[in-house]
């Protein structure tokens, strides 16, 4: 066996690396076994920023290993102490705990705040709350996933811990009315790395600097990437000049070559450390520490800061400067960009590959940017080589992809091929009121815990399963107090791009319109959607629960009565220019028309007719014939299986007995079925649990035909 092919049958498959093997590096360069050398435009997330084996770094290395490596600290060493004075001496903070890794610096940082909020602050004891933002990568460890928006790092790995908010990154506003009397800390990257290099709007870092010293809120920056000149200053809190009161490194700090990270913080902050309350048997080692020292030192003497603000000028201005279909937008700051690709176009990863062939070795976050994070040693003409390359694979992927792909940017802009979902995870899930007759209050209280715990289960399982088929998700970050926000069918309804805002006639979920507002704001900036449109005063439509697409016939099937207006029909129908036919819901358990009717691609129509008025029940008739109606007997309607997702022939349900299953397979359906038992309780299903963000007319569709012609 090959080495790639030993490290595939003999290491866990939790990561998925471009298909090189390395062997070799020096500088800004790789070589594979093979002697093909590389530019590399990753630097192993930024832990090689001082250049692969630089001779500094090396030489402290073997002249500490020779001396003591790893004497623990149940001693002092002669080491320690100097690194972590010339640490806090650069951060202006008053003293460091030193760690290995980031994310266990992150854990102590956790500790740290926890600690400060009931013993400084007066927090009731297991009642801290720390911030966090969405979209935020802190680590992989079990309490930090927990406050994570990527499904993929927590699925299956709870339960978390709790005691964590979200707001949206960037939003002052959304930050200070999170912050409440049991806040205990902010913690913020101030440059969100793993999100697709996401730079803060101005002011945003000194907003949360005056903002937390007006609350009595600890401010801690999580810095592992964007510290030490990656961002072209020391620290990226320098930019606004927002010393926080706890910063957290890492990477970079090892110099390339070992695990090295700390926590740094005020005085009053760590004097919540005491013997034995936190440690580490490999944390603050002499060779660690001799290393960290010299990558310190190596950073200044040899000007990486201002290396990185030079250079990553240039770096940017050229992304920016790029002219192609294949490229949305550019971010970053210092030697650290974030490129978005049009996934119309091609995935990040395939992007990733195609530099690979040119000898440029970068990596996605993601899938749709390209992150460029050189080493702060490299020279302009190896950086201008690698962004050369960038370029010319833009254009050699726009050239090449497959006929129709012109189409079908212009028919959906900003969506892939394969389909896609918005979803909220049921962190915050539970019946606490009645609006619908499958809300029992009182029977959720009796089995909370079960059932939490259930709702979470249940939900992971439809989100794996909706990847397995292929499903594209975007998440919107779970709030408290919004235990309904799960269902996100009900947020808007999406077509041809554009989405149309819900309204809701109740108030225990019109807080949600904000929420959801906020989340296709975002999403529209990331190319996701291209317009928001909102209904008129006075009018109600609980999105696409009351909004069904029906692909076959090119319309909306659209229900009114217990919670949408009549008129959003006619709304509906000028907004997105195609038919719509309004249905009155009669019988309450079906308060949706996504609980009692599911068209399907083929043309079939799965439904509950006593749902419908008898003029529904006759649009019906008009609108299929006797072959495509499947109509769901008692059991099946009682367990929602018409509340379903499609995703080709494949179809997402709850519940299906055998005899709806064989009609169904006889029409040529497969049916995977998902027990979501818990949300039942809350009169909602597969299809409630997700919003389809990539419907499109055949209509939009010949427009881009005529694009490509």
């Amino acid at each position: 066996m090959n080495p790639m092919e030993l490290e595939k049958r003999y290491c866990a498959h939790n990561y998925e690396p471009l298909p090189v093997v390395l062997a070799r590096g020096q500088g800004a360069h790789l070589w594979d076994i093979a002697g093909r050398r590389y530019i590399d435009m990753m630097s192993a997330y930024s832990a090689a920023s001082h250049g692969h084996g630089h001779p500094r770094i090396l030489a402290a290395l073997a002249a500490q290993t020779a001396r003591l490596a790893v004497p623990s600290r149940a001693y002092f060493n002669d080491k320690l102490g100097p690194f972590a004075a010339e640490l806090c001496r650069l951060t202006g903070l008053y003293s460091m705990l030193p760690m290995n890794t980031g994310a266990e610096a992150v854990e102590t940082a956790i500790k740290a705040a926890r600690r400060w909020a009931y013993r400084v602050k007066g927090v009731a004891r297991e009642k801290a709350e720390i911030i966090v933002a969405a979209g935020n990568f802190h680590g992989r460890t079990t309490t930090i996933i927990g406050f994570s928006s990527d499904g993929e790092y927590r699925d299956d790995f709870g339960p978390f811990t709790p005691g964590f908010r979200s707001v949206p990154f960037g939003d002052i506003a959304a930050m200070e009315a999170a912050i409440g009397a049991n806040t205990a800390a902010v913690l913020i990257e101030p440059i969100q790395g793993e999100a697709g290099i996401i730079v803060p709007p101005p002011g945003y870092l000194a907003g949360l600097r005056a903002l937390c010293d007006a609350r009595n809120v600890l401010l801690i920056f999580d810095e592992v990437q964007s510290g030490l000149g990656r961002s072209g200053a020391w620290f990226a809190f320098e930019h606004e000049a927002a010393r926080p009161d706890g910063l957290i490194l890492g990477k970079a700090l090892g110099g390339g070559v070992l695990p090295v990270s700390a926590f740094a913080g005020t005085k009053d902050l760590m004097a919540v450390f005491d013997p034995g309350s936190h440690g580490s048997t490999f944390g603050g080692n002499p060779l660690a520490a001799a290393v960290a020292l010299e990558a310190l030192h190596v950073i200044a003497e040899e000007g990486l800061v201002e290396r990185s603000r030079e250079l990553g000028a240039h770096m940017m201005e050229r992304l920016r400067a790029i002219g192609s279909e294949a490229l949305g937008e550019v971010r970053g700051r210092g030697l650290w960009a974030g490129a978005e690709i049009s996934p119309a176009i091609a995935s990040a990863r395939e992007i990733c590959e195609r530099l690979l062939d040119k000898g440029v070795l970068s990596k996605e976050t993601h899938d749709s940017v390209v992150r460029m994070a050189p080493p702060l040693v490299i020279g302009r003409d190896d950086l201008d080589r690698a962004l050369d390359a960038f370029e010319d694979v833009l254009g050699e992927t726009v050239r090449a992809r497959r006929p129709g792909a012109r189409a079908r940017r212009a028919g959906t802009p900003g969506t892939a091929p394969a389909a896609r979902f918005l979803m909220c995870r049921p962190e915050h899930f539970e019946v606490t009121y009645s609006i619908n007759p499958w809300m029992d209050p009182g029977a959720w209280a009796r089995e909370d815990g079960a059932l939490a715990r259930r709702a979470d289960e249940e939900w992971h399982r439809l989100h794996r399963k909706l990847a397995d088929l292929g499903a594209r998700i975007e998440l919107i970050d779970p709030l408290p107090g919004l235990p309904d926000l799960v269902f996100t069918a009900n947020g808007a309804v999406v077509l041809d791009g554009t989405a149309l805002l819900a309204r809701f006639r109740y108030p225990q979920r019109q807080s949600e319109e904000r929420i959801f507002a906020a989340a296709f704001a975002e999403l529209r900036e990331r190319g996701l959607v291209e317009r928001i449109a909102t209904l008129p005063d006075g009018m109600l439509l609980e999105g696409a629960g009351d909004c069904v697409w029906d692909s076959a016939r090119q319309m909306f099937w659209m229900g009114h009565g217990p919670r949408s207006s009549k008129a959003a029909a006619d709304f509906a129908a000028r907004l997105f220019g195609v038919a719509t036919q309004a249905m009155e819901l009669v019988d309450p358990r079906f308060y949706h028309i996504d609980t009692a009717l599911c068209p399907l691609p083929g043309g079939e129509l799965v439904y509950v007719p006593h749902a419908f008025s008898p003029a529904g029940r006759a649009a019906i008739a008009a609108r299929t014939t006797p072959d495509q109606r499947i109509e769901l007997g008692e059991e099946d309607a009682n367990r929602l299986a018409g509340n379903a997702v499609c995703i080709g022939t494949r179809l997402v349900m709850s519940s299906c007995g055998p005899g709806l299953r064989n009609r169904l397979a006889a029409a040529g359906y497969a049916v995977e079925e998902v027990p979501l038992t818990s949300f039942l309780r809350s009169g909602g299903s597969a299809f409630c649990l997700t919003l389809r963000l990539d419907a499109a007319s055949a209509a939009r569709a010949r427009r881009g035909e005529l694009i490509t012609q």
